[in-house]
């Protein structure tokens, strides 16, 4: 996490030093219970921020050509996203403070709906469930989003599931917000079309898309895709795309 550069955002609220401190014990807790592992363990590890990640990237790299159905199967399987989203969500000031303009900004809206694709182990989708709003969070049928559902049940959220590799659809038809977080840039093309294929269908007229999808292949993050034209169009589609019954209207 230290390695990416926190994104400008407006400025949010105040968070106070007790609401971050509990927050962030909070999910050392829910880790430790998840991993049966102390503390001190759960905390050592995740200050090694994204250098685990990479390094587990790169040998599943040096096993075979990373097709789309073997990253598939790295995101499935990987327990690094455990440790390494919580740091940078709850540890990086200047990210900490983006989630909490998100947060307040959906608060004010009130959507009926929300969309968290790719969202991880919920560190979006968990708050603004329990901000009162309607959220599904989506991602592969991975030990990630287990650890997902371990958090929300263990905490009594009411949350959502869309395991989006295995299930057609998610639970409702459409949603006013589409979150896509730092999880298109992970997406080779043909996924990235399908899934895009995907969400446009899940729109309405008002619906309203987030992204956030630093492209680009790093040394620290040589799992992101490097940004192309039809990446770029499949953005766009995203973003202006109506299914056929919403174009209609």
């Amino acid at each position: 996490p230290a390695d990416r550069a926190p994104p400008p955002s407006p400025a949010p609220g105040p968070e106070s030093a007790p609401a971050l401190a509990a927050a962030q014990e909070e999910y050392v807790a829910d880790v430790m219970a998840f991993t049966h592992t102390t503390h001190d363990q759960v905390r050592d590890r995740m200050k090694k921020g994204s250098a685990p990640l990479k390094d587990e990237w790169n040998t599943w790299e040096k096993q075979g050509e990373m097709t789309p159905a073997r990253i598939t199967a790295f995101y499935k399987q990987t327990t690094n996203y455990i440790y390494e989203l919580a740091e940078w969500h709850l540890f990086v000031p200047g990210k900490r403070e983006s989630d909490l303009a998100l947060f307040a900004d959906l608060a004010a809206k009130h959507p009926k709906n929300v969309l968290d694709f790719g969202g991880g182990v919920g560190l979006l989708a968990i708050p603004l469930a329990r901000a009162g709003l309607d959220v599904t969070l989506a991602d592969l049928d991975s030990t990630t989003l287990a650890f997902a559902k371990f958090r929300a049940e263990r905490h009594g959220v009411k949350l959502k599931l869309w395991r989006s590799d295995v299930e057609p659809a998610p639970p409702d038809a459409t949603y006013d917000v589409i979150l896509c977080m730092d999880v298109l840039e992970h997406l080779p093309r043909d996924i990235l079309h399908d899934v895009v294929d995907k969400l446009v269908k899940l729109k309405h007229a008002g619906t309203q898309i987030v992204i956030s999808a630093p492209f680009g292949r790093t040394s620290v993050h040589p799992m992101h895709m490097d940004l192309s034209d039809d990446t770029r169009q499949q953005i766009e589609r995203l973003k202006t795309a109506l299914p056929e019954r919403a174009a209609a209207k």
